[in-house]
């Protein structure tokens, strides 16, 4: 599932012109290719959702099933940021996923610090990319 959800939003971001290419374009990008991704799994996306009665930050999407379970949850960010571990953790999902995409490959290797093991981290580097190519 990891690959599957790597190459499809890769090739979207793959397609957005170098001079657009900013963090708040990559993320929402990011957001779009997933929400249409958990539409195909005929799940339904609910974007900017919070556990309901908590203080946590948003998560950028999760998936439902149709009887109201979490199926997956996403968060999205240029690193892993501890507001959106802490509400991953308050949430009974399936499958967690944090996506980072900044380029500085060291920010995002000292931020994995806040990761739990049931989080898969996917992260969108650019030195990946030629493998799409």
């Amino acid at each position: 599932m990891k690959k599957e959800i790597e190459i499809t939003v890769k090739r979207a971001l793959k397609k957005i012109p170098a001079g657009l290419r900013h963090e708040i374009t990559l993320a929402e990008t990011i957001k779009c290719v997933l929400f249409q991704w958990i539409r195909e799994q005929e799940l339904i996306p609910v974007p900017h959702y919070r556990p309901p009665r908590r203080q946590e930050e948003p998560l950028p999407l999760v998936a439902f099933k149709r009887g109201g379970e979490i199926v997956y949850a996403f968060a999205i960010a240029p690193v892993v940021t501890l507001g959106a571990m802490k509400t991953l953790k308050a949430i009974e999902v399936k499958e967690k996923y944090f996506i980072t995409f900044s380029s500085f490959k060291k920010k995002v290797e000292e931020s994995k610090f806040f990761l739990t093991p049931d989080v898969v981290h996917i992260h969108l580097g650019e030195e990946s990319e030629s493998s799409l190519r």
